[in-house]
């Protein structure tokens, strides 16, 4: 995981916002745990392994991206496109 850390040249903000997933014909619950406009830190009962591509949805707002590891109820999401600033803004301020 240190090698993901020094990759990482976006800001994050921590948060804990619910999220809907869908992956595989699987609909799952979730909460960021903190949020980027590249990826997020993810927490769920029963993740996604590493390598699902999933979607994301909150508040309105979706966004597809791959899961690029998991580890216990936390997993990592890169998205598939850069968020826009108007998806970081609502999902960061739940609104």
């Amino acid at each position: 995981m240190a090698e993901l850390t020094q990759r990482r040249h976006d800001p994050r903000h921590k948060m804990f916002g619910p999220v809907a997933l869908s992956f595989g014909g699987i609909a799952a619950r979730a909460h960021f745990l903190d949020l980027s406009c590249t990826g997020a830190l993810a927490h769920c009962e029963t993740p996604p392994e590493a390598g699902t591509f999933l979607t994301v949805e909150a508040l309105g707002q979706a966004a597809s991206g791959r899961v690029m590891w998991a580890k216990g109820k936390r997993f990592g999401i890169q998205f598939s496109q850069p968020l826009t600033p108007t998806v970081m803004t609502v999902w960061i301020e739940g609104h």
